[in-house]
């Protein structure tokens, strides 16, 4: 008999889910059936990902806290599952204070080591929204082949990657204004 721990990709708790979510959460549930069919311990765990400027701002939006939009999320998509039939052993967040304890042990041990770094990274920031910009959340001339209307890091016309504070005339998606170049500290692992 094994021991098997299972997960699947955290579901981001700023929206529904689609069809797609659901093909990657059936095809692990068959697999964790079948598992335990052949006597093995197989324990299914999985849980929303909340946090993320897109939450605070899809939040800000719909006039709510970014809490009670991740928790509306969360209800719908343990819906979703049980309307499928998929059943976890335990769904958890990664707000949640279990998920919070091992990520701060973690890091404590990495950087007790020395293997977390801080360094300055210059980014977009919007001076209106008072935040920095992720890269979806940005717009503007992509640098290599000069298309309009790109994100911050592909050009969906010539494929080419690039970092945000390359792009031309760059626009902000929450406020529409033009962002400023900011540096803000890092920590790398």
């Amino acid at each position: 008999m094994r021991n098997i721990l299972v997960t699947s990709a955290l579901p981001y708790a700023n929206g529904n889910l689609h069809l797609g979510h659901m093909f990657g959460y059936v095809q692990t549930d068959i697999w964790v059936r079948y598992q335990r069919m052949k006597g093995n311990k197989c324990y299914f765990v999985c849980g929303s990902d909340t946090h993320g400027t897109p939450i605070m701002f899809n939040a800000k939006k719909k006039k709510v806290s970014p809490d009670s939009l991740v928790q509306s999320f969360i209800n719908n998509h343990k819906l979703d599952f049980k309307k499928f039939n998929i059943s976890f052993d335990n769904y958890y967040s990664t707000n949640g204070a279990l998920n919070k304890k091992f990520a701060n042990y973690i890091y404590d041990k990495l950087d007790g080591r020395g293997f977390i770094k801080m360094c300055p990274v210059e980014q977009l920031y919007d001076n209106y929204e008072k935040t920095f910009l992720p890269d979806r959340f940005v717009k503007g001339t992509c640098p290599k082949c000069y298309a309009d209307d790109q994100y911050g890091d592909t050009c969906e016309v010539c494929s080419s990657s690039y970092d945000s504070i390359e792009l031309i005339n760059p626009i902000s998606s929450f406020s529409n204004k033009t962002p400023v170049r900011k540096t803000s500290d890092h920590f790398f692992f």
